[in-house]
Order: structure tokens, then sequence, then C-alpha cells
């Protein structure tokens, strides 16, 4: 009596147990532009940068972008992954992915190089990373140390810098029949911003300290007609941030 009752215990609890793993499993999964505001904010996104050496790195360097998706939902989120974009100043950068990918309740993934070929002036802050839409953003494209998470939403400085960075920028093109030219021509101006910290990462990669004696952010900016900035030091020294992001100095 006392066996049979022990074992209908066992058989009562392994099938306890497997109707929870199965409904489990069986969790339905949902596409993040249809969370609620509240199931976004615990989704985490962090986006790594890795300088690209297959690509012409002579100018300036360029980037492949990676992501990982982390989900304290109590969901199991659905992305297709070419719907990622790369919103920047002048052009965007669409997704180098395809597919269904699905982040488990409480678990994470990994996207490897999810955007290819950004440009470094891309990195410094003058963009965003969004899914499908403007009203799914991921992340400001201001990279810290390589890193750029969907904290920096909240950032104030980085929201006034993108207030005219919006998804109607030009796609970038790799054609040859001069539209690349063309977009270049065309692009929209540096911010203050933006141009201030080209010319921050200019002065630490040549080891310079001061300018003429001033901080950066001592430094008075001035936009020229050609849609480059001025940063002007108290002695008169300045230094131009083209809009290409090259530096030119005084007396150049």
């Amino acid at each position: 009596m006392k066996k049979s009752l022990t074992l209908s215990v066992i058989l009562l609890a392994l099938l306890l147990v497997g109707c929870a793993t199965n409904s489990n499993s069986q969790k339905e999964s949902t596409y993040y532009q249809d969370l609620s505001s509240d199931n976004k904010t615990s989704v985490k996104f962090t986006f790594k940068i890795n300088q690209d050496d297959t690509e012409d790195n002579t100018a300036d360097p360029v980037y492949v972008v990676s992501a990982n998706i982390k989900n304290s939902t109590n969901k199991n989120i659905k992305f297709d992954r070419s719907k990622f974009i790369c919103v920047l100043p002048s052009n965007k950068l669409l997704s180098n992915k395809s597919g269904i990918l699905t982040v488990k309740s409480g678990k994470s993934k990994n996207i490897s190089q999810l955007f290819e070929k950004m440009p470094e002036q891309g990195t410094l802050g003058g963009g965003y990373i969004e899914y499908l839409n403007s009203d799914n953003k991921l992340a400001y494209t201001n990279f810290v140390k390589n890193v750029a998470r969907s904290s920096n939403l909240t950032d104030k400085r980085l929201v006034n810098a993108n207030k005219d960075v919006n998804a109607n920028s030009r796609f970038e093109s790799d054609s040859s029949d001069g539209s690349s030219d063309t977009n270049t021509s065309n692009s929209k101006s540096l911010t203050e911003s933006q141009a201030r910290k080209i010319l921050g990462k200019w002065a630490d990669s040549n080891g310079i300290s001061s300018f003429s004696g001033s901080t950066l952010d001592e430094l008075t900016g001035t936009e020229d007609d050609n849609n480059g900035w001025h940063f002007t030091a108290k002695d008169g020294t300045f230094w131009l941030v083209l809009p290409n992001g090259k530096i030119a100095l005084s007396g150049q």
C-alpha cells in the first residue's frame, strides 16, 4: 500500500513537471514592436564596434557593429533580423542579416556583424539604431570604449544632438554611377557637438592634451559657410573640422 502511494506521488510530480516544461516551451513569441512600453524597457541592447581591416582604412577606420539582446521580460520575443537599421545624419546602414531571431524570457542572444561599413564619424553619437522604425529606437550611436548601450537613450546631450537626425536620411549607395559623390555633396552638415567630438578624438590620437592653453570645452565653435566648424582658442589659434570629419589646422 505504501509503495503504491509513493509511486502515485512520484508519477504525479513527474506529470506536473512535464506540463510546466511543456507549457514554457510552447510559450508564444511576441514581436518586439508589439510589446508594451514597459516591456520594451526590460529589453536591453548592447552594440559593439570592431575595426574591419578588410576595408580601406587609409583615411578613416571602418567598423562592423555587433549586437547583444538581453530579454528580462516574461515573454519570448521575436526579431526579424533584416529590420535593424542604423540611421546616420546623411545615410542609413541596413542590417546585414536575415531570418527570425527568438530571444527567450530571461535569456540573451548575440548578432555578429549586424551592420557593416560603419564610418568612424558614425560612431560619435550623431545617429541611432532602431528596429523597424523610429518608434523603436534601441540606442544612440555614441560608442564609448567601442560600446553603445540602450541606456544612452535618456542622455539629454545625445537627445539634443539627434533632433535633426531622422529616418529620411539617404540610403548609403555602393553604386559606381556617381551617386556616392552626390550624396556626399548634399549631406547635412555636422552639428557642433559632433564636430567637437571629432576634434577631441583627433587630439587624443595625436597625444594633444591642450589646444594652445585651452581645453576642448573652452574652444569657441563657429560654423563656416562650407558646413565645417572652426574651434578657436583664447590666443586666436583655430582648428577646422571639415564636413567629412577631417581636421585642418591654422594656416592650412
